[in-house]
């Protein structure tokens, strides 16, 4: 340790004194030294006299310690010599030597001590600067010193070297344009002294649309004298990862808050600890309400609370518990819903928490419930439908077979139905359906099925029956439960109902053999004059089928060109001049030969297709009376006949439509509708013809009479003619009523200024009666038979040579 440490060597020269007697002391120029790789520490002594010196017999230890005498300076300290002045000089020439020497080893220690400080200090310097390179380092942080009257920034231990480069700018220049401003507004306002220390988050681009999160913290470190800032330091930091998982968090919380479903978050004692906004939607409970408190609060019925505990008991073995369940509301009502429980673990696997999920499946439900109605049941009366009830069927048809019971199958179909639903609407229609299905469950037992079919088409399954009586007895209930009116917007209406019954096993052991056979029995009882009952028969067939046929091979006719035209000359009185003829329609099939009007109109009208063939007839008749007119006969007419459902659709465009493609005038064409189709719907009626009245067209009621008119409905119908039914003029020569009619018919038309046509002439007698009653006009076979044109134009050649 004292290699370091400067040897000190005291040397004493000898002092020299001058004659005069002053005491000068004189610097040596040259060190002594023992050793010349050692400083030598020396001062001078003033000079000596040797001689004297050895006079004096000075001893020896004076000479080596001359300090005291340079001290004292007394020349009669030497020249009085005695031996005790030297043991005394020698003892404190050694006292003050060991004094000097203590305090020179005391400066020495010190100052080595001092040494030693300055050296650990330094050593903890570096080593506190290296520590905090390593932190630096090691938290990504980079160390930033902005000299701001410079604007330039010194930079250490960045985090992408890359980025910044030898860039001794601040970022602002590649600071992303939206974070820009609040940086500088918050930097502003710490160099204003206006915050405490400068902080914020923002982006700087690291390629093209690429940026990179920095956390930057800094603060004024110094300032000038005016107090204006002039260095600022600080550090930051690349935050890119923890932005990123906060912006999964935040979204993850976006997520939960704007979830549709329900969400509960609870601890492991099953207590509420945080809720979504959909559970207060759905529930009707605010966070404060439920918080802290226990799941099974919210089942305030038992059985609610007994599923709550089968599903914690249920979670106490497994994590994961799914399945429907029942939720109260606040309101006290049932929410039903879709329930999923999770447990969480935490990093040790210990359960932690709960998750619970739930969305309100009521209106699923309903919408499932509905689908299930609409796929099982009629929507408009309730009953089971086609599908649920030939499922039902199916069951009972089984159930027989095992019981060796009797099923009993009734086939119900409204009379003459299609009629009032065409007349009345279909609104009136459905309020009967409604009715008649309640009256048809009024009537079975329990256990029996009544099912809708489809239109007026009811059926009802008997099962368990031991003979046919029960299914007689039935029927027969219906026949007279039909007998009451029906009570539709105030109105009455009374409907009859036929039925056809099959039996199974008998009739049938299949479903769909029993379900034809009780059809075919119905439309049996249809042909026997409507409002009763028919058991299947095997004969019963052969009038489904002639049905079933009339029905394919009329929706084929006009294609196949079956339907055609005849044609009823009129005639004047008392001229019998030809005026017009009376448009007929014929049907002759290809398969079933020739049918009558009489059958298959009443068919038309009820598979709908009598719009379809009343247009053709339309058509087909002004484009044969615009042949004729063509050939000379421009005086004469054309009378086309119209059914209700005409009423209903564009019969004024219909009409223009066929005049037009004829060519004809619209005074050329007579439209004949029956009283009873105007009085379905009079008010429609009146305005229709009142359109086909402005276009120049005549107006006839065909068949008046027969209906049930009203004569205060007919002052207000637009029309030219009134055709009495041949039903009056057959027997006006022989019954004083039908002539007492036929000529109060007469004189009504006259009193209304109306023609009159008379239907269904034979003989001379009833033309004359009719010439005397002054009927306008005539037709039937006493002047010919409806005629095909190609007789008709015989007919003119007739006329003409008659002339």
């Amino acid at each position: 340790m004292f290699a370091k440490i400067p040897t000190l060597i005291l040397l004493c020269l000898l002092l020299a004194y001058s004659s005069s007697g002053s005491t000068e002391p004189l610097l040596s120029s040259k060190p002594l030294s023992l050793d010349e790789k050692k400083p030598a520490l020396f001062c001078s002594i003033p000079n000596i006299d040797t001689d004297k010196v050895e006079q004096a017999q000075i001893p020896p230890q004076l000479i080596m310690f001359p300090l005291l005498n340079a001290i004292t300076n007394n020349r009669a300290f030497t020249a009085k010599y005695s031996f005790y002045n030297a043991r005394l000089t020698i003892l404190l020439q050694l006292l003050l030597t060991i004094t000097l020497l203590g305090l020179l080893t005391l400066l020495l220690l010190r100052l080595q001590a001092k040494r030693k400080q300055s050296v650990l200090a330094a050593k903890t310097i570096r080593e506190s600067e290296e520590r905090l390179k390593l932190a630096l380092w090691a938290s990504g942080d980079g160390m930033w010193d902005w000299d701001i009257h410079n604007n330039t920034v010194f930079r250490s231990h960045i985090a992408n070297p890359k980025l910044f480069g030898k860039n001794n700018q601040t970022l602002l220049s590649i600071m992303h344009p939206q974070d820009k401003p609040r940086v500088e507004q918050l930097l502003k306002q710490h160099l204003n002294s206006e915050s405490i220390f400068f902080e914020a988050e923002y982006r700087i681009e690291q390629a093209q649309d690429q940026w990179i999160w920095l956390l930057d913290r800094g603060k004024v470190v110094e300032r000038d004298s005016q107090n204006t800032p002039i260095r600022m330091a600080g550090i930051h930091k690349d935050i890119s990862a923890r932005r990123e998982i906060e912006n999964k968090l935040w979204l993850s919380a976006q997520v939960l808050q704007s979830m549709s479903e329900a969400v509960i978050i609870g601890d492991i004692n099953h207590q509420v600890i945080s809720v979504n906004p959909a559970f207060s939607q759905i529930t009707g409970f605010n966070f404060e309400h439920i918080v802290d408190k226990h799941l099974l609060e919210f089942a305030f019925n038992p059985q609610a609370r007994s599923q709550y505990k089968k599903i914690l008991f249920e979670l106490s073995t497994n994590h994961y518990w799914s399945g429907e369940s029942c939720i109260t509301h606040r309101d006290g009502s049932q929410i039903l819903t879709w329930l999923e429980v999770n447990k969480i673990y935490d990093e040790n696997g210990k359960k932690d928490h709960f998750v619970a999920i739930f969305t309100d499946i009521s209106a699923r439900k309903k919408a499932e419930e509905n689908l299930r109605l609409l796929a099982n049941y009629d929507t408009l009366t309730g009953l089971p439908n086609r599908s649920l009830f030939h499922d039902r069927l199916k069951h009972a048809i089984d159930k027989a077979k095992r019981t060796h019971s009797l099923i009993a199958l009734l086939f119900i179909d409204l009379d003459r139905f299609k009629f009032i639903n065409d007349s009345m609407g279909h609104h009136i229609g459905d309020l009967l359906l409604k009715l008649v299905a309640q009256r048809l469950q009024d009537i079975i037992r329990e256990g029996d099925t009544v099912a809708r079919l489809g239109g007026d088409e009811f059926i009802i399954i008997l099962e368990n029956l031991s003979n046919t009586s029960a299914a007689e007895s039935v029927a027969e209930k219906l026949i007279q439960t039909f007998k009451a009116p029906f009570i539709l917007d105030g109105k009455k209406f009374v409907v009859s109902t036929s039925i056809g019954i099959s039996l199974c096993p008998t009739d049938a052991s299949n479903s769909e053999l029993l379900v034809k056979s009780a059809d075919t029995a119905m439309y049996y009882a249809k042909s026997q004059g409507r409002n009763n009952f028919q058991f299947y028969l095997p004969a019963m067939n052969e009038v489904t089928s002639r049905q079933l046929s009339l029905e394919a091979g009329l929706k084929e006719a006009i294609e196949r060109d079956e339907l055609y035209l005849v044609y009823q000359p009129k005639y004047t009185l008392p001229q019998h001049k030809l005026t017009g003829f009376e448009t007929l329609l014929r049907w002759e099939s290809n398969t079933l030969g020739s049918i009558s009007p009489m059958e298959f109109i009443p068919v038309a009208e009820e598979i709908g297709m009598i719009e379809l063939i009343g247009h053709w007839v339309l058509n087909q008749a002004c484009q044969q009376l615009s042949v004729w007119h063509q050939i000379g006969h421009t005086d004469l007419t054309i009378a086309v006949n119209l059914s209700a459902k005409q009423l209903k659709t564009d019969l004024v465009s219909i009409v223009q439509a066929a005049l037009a493609v004829a060519n004809l005038p619209a005074s050329a064409l007579e439209l004949e509708i029956t009283e009873s189709s105007i009085m379905k719907n009079p008010t429609d009626a009146v305005t229709i013809f009142t359109q086909l009245k402005e276009l120049g067209i005549s107006l006839a009621i065909d068949d008046f009479g027969t209906g049930y008119s009203s004569l205060s409905y007919l002052k207000h119908f637009p029309v030219d003619t009134l055709k009495i039914d041949k039903s009056f003029v057959h027997d006006i020569d022989s019954k004083k009523a039908d002539a007492t009619i036929t000529t109060a018919i007469i004189a009504l038309a006259k009193s209304l200024q109306l023609e009159v046509v008379a239907e269904g002439v034979e003989n001379h007698k009833q033309l004359s009666l009719l010439t005397d009653y002054q009927c306008d006009q005539v037709q039937g076979f006493l002047f010919n038979k409806p005629l095909t044109p190609d007789e008709c134009d015989h007919l003119f050649f007739k006329t003409a040579q008659a002339i």
